[in-house]
Formats: C-alpha cells, structure tokens, sequence
C-alpha cells in the first residue's frame, strides 16, 4: 500500500495577486527613485547657479575695478570718461576705458591668443539676452578677430550696471543667475540674485 503525501502549491490566482503587489510595490519604488533623482538634479543645478553666479561677479568686479587706471598719471586721459552706461546712470551694458599703460591712450589690446588675462584699453561688458551669457568686447580688435568678444559667464538672465551717486567713481551690478536645464514651470526653478558695489581703482 503507497504511503499518502499531502503536496499543496500555490493557486494562478494566488500568484497572480502576489505578482500584482510586487508590481504596484516596485512601481512606487522607481516613482519615488526618480523623483528624488529630480530634485538631486535640481539641486546641483541651483548650486552650480550659485557658484557661477559668484564667478561672474568676481570677474566683473576685477574689470571695471581697473577702469581708469592711469598708472603714470597722465593728463591727456582724464578728461576720458572711463565708465560709461550709456544714456543715464544705468543699464545692462558698460563701456570701460583705462590706460594700462600709461602711454596716454587707450588702444593697447590683446597681443596673441596666449594671453590670458584682459589688457585690453577700451572694454564693453554687456548681456545676450538672448543666450543668458555676458560679454566682454574688446573695442580695440577688429570686427573680423577671433578675440575681440569674450564669454565672461554663462546662465545669467538679468543684469544691470548703475551708477550709485552719479560720480563715475562707482558702480553697482546686479545679476541674476538661472540654473541650467531647469525649466522655469518646474516648482522647483529657483534663480540667485548677487549685487555688488565697486570702486574704481585710482580714481
């Protein structure tokens, strides 16, 4: 006589049900992986807005703080003005002139690609709106030349130069800077507003 063996396994519908709770738990799992995933992006976008931001202050503060310059104090460059925005005390553009070395003019420039600071005279910082980037234009290039425009900062949609007492001695920037990739409907869009005041030097 053949002994009896109880064998119970599970049913299809069991199984079904088990697979169904998996499914639903993994689901909410990758939801929520990839919403953390966002908002991590986000973030580092925010602080490479802030960082950039900061540089792209740094940088102007050390151009227009030498506008003027005037190392061996010619007379023949001060009656220049060395910083001009244009129509009234503000705007988004800023035509610098400086004589750096003090040759009584302002038409030195650039030498060769190798330099790698700005020497250049005659300068015109403004903003592309158009590509959130601010420039650097040297005057004293031809139109043609590779180095007369130079990208100073990048994923920046606002800024404005302003004269703070009409002294020509000072000026205010304000920017904003907008982090990249992140689109302005996503309610996480931040953007980082800097102001700096600066004094020309020698002047």
């Amino acid at each position: 006589m053949k002994p009896t063996t109880n064998q119970k396994g599970f049913s299809l519908i069991e199984v079904t049900i088990t697979l169904g709770i998996l499914t639903l738990i993994m689901g909410i799992a990758f939801s929520l992986f990839n919403s953390f995933q966002k908002a991590y992006q986000t973030e580092v976008s925010y602080v490479d807005a802030a960082r950039n931001g900061r540089f792209a202050v740094a940088r102007l503060e050390e151009i227009i703080r030498s506008a003027g310059t005037n190392p061996t104090g010619r007379t023949a460059v001060n009656w220049l003005t060395f910083v001009d925005f244009g129509s009234g005390n503000s705007s988004s553009s800023l035509h610098l002139l400086s004589d750096l070395n003090g040759d009584g003019v302002t038409t030195a420039t650039l030498a060769a690609n190798t330099d790698v600071i700005i020497v250049s005279e005659n300068v015109t910082l403004q903003l592309n709106s158009a590509t959130n980037t601010i420039l650097l234009v040297d005057n004293n290039q031809p139109t043609t030349s590779p180095r007369r425009t130079v990208t100073i900062a990048e994923n920046i949609r606002q800024l404005t130069f302003s004269d703070p007492d009409g002294s020509r001695r000072e000026v205010d920037i304000d920017l904003v800077a907008v982090p990249s990739g992140v689109p302005t409907s996503d309610p996480r869009y931040r953007e980082v507003h800097f102001s700096s005041n600066i004094r020309l030097r020698n002047r």
